[in-house]
């Protein structure tokens, strides 16, 4: 396995988790779809009620931020992910890529051996979160 292999299953896992409550029964990209368009309704509906005169009201500005967040980072993992499935890409990305090759490893283990262990939620939460992290700082490069 390649790292451009390694890379493209770490980018289809993590999208995989975020997308983890809708229906399989969609086609990936139509779930992927759905889960944006939530996170811009979300985004809306918060903004339209923040108010810093009200605990309520900066509830929603923490959750308008955090949403924005959310939405940014869903969006850039599909775009990378959208990169990795043209296959006229693959030697291309494969170069870039070697330079990044034990970080890419490193991750793709924790990720294989992740099923080794069980994680309540919220860890479970945490370790995709750092995954994403350091996956998106990896290949930030590829733009």
């Amino acid at each position: 396995m390649d790292t451009y292999e390694r890379a493209g299953f770490i980018l289809k896992s993590l999208l995989t988790y975020e997308l983890k409550d809708l229906p399989v029964r969609y086609e990936f990209w139509y779930r992927v779809a759905l889960r944006l368009e939530e996170y811009r309704t979300l985004q809306n509906e918060h903004r339209a009620k923040i108010s810093m005169y009200s605990a309520v009201g900066r509830f929603h500005q923490l959750q308008y931020e955090a949403t924005k967040q959310r939405y940014a980072k869903l969006e850039r993992l599909t775009d990378i992910y959208k990169v990795f499935c043209i296959e006229e890409e693959r030697d291309n990305l494969n170069h870039r890529l070697s330079f990044y090759k034990e970080n890419i490893t490193s991750l793709y283990e924790h990720i294989h051996n992740k099923e080794l262990y069980s994680y309540c939620d919220h860890v479970q939460h945490q370790f995709w979160e750092a995954v994403s992290e350091d996956i998106l700082n990896t290949i930030a490069h590829l733009d």
